[in-house]
């Protein structure tokens, strides 16, 4: 049973723990990806958001997890990709 999609470029806040979700998919390049690095760069202590993306965004896992966000990333039955990124409540020490 697939689930309804998201309207293109939705941003909303879900049920799940206040997690902000947007709907990347009918955006045409590079307009996903800066939206993405935005929304993780304006990502508080805590905060998670979910990404719907037209592809396996692999460029934009690696420089998410350069800035030591949580990513986690998984290929949904059309093609596109969901995408967790989340900022952790510590970052804790830097040179341990």
């Amino acid at each position: 049973m697939p689930a309804s999609p998201l309207p293109p470029h939705d941003d909303h806040v879900t049920d799940d723990d206040a997690i902000v979700s947007m709907d990347l998919r009918a955006l045409p390049a590079p307009e996903p990806m800066m939206r993405a690095l935005e929304a993780a760069d304006a990502l508080q202590p805590g905060q998670t958001v979910e990404l719907l993306t037209p592809l396996l965004p692999t460029p934009l896992l690696d420089l998410l997890a350069g800035r030591r966000l949580h990513v986690r990333a998984e290929m949904l039955p059309a093609g596109s990709a969901r995408v967790r990124v989340h900022r952790p409540d510590d970052d804790g020490p830097t040179g341990a």
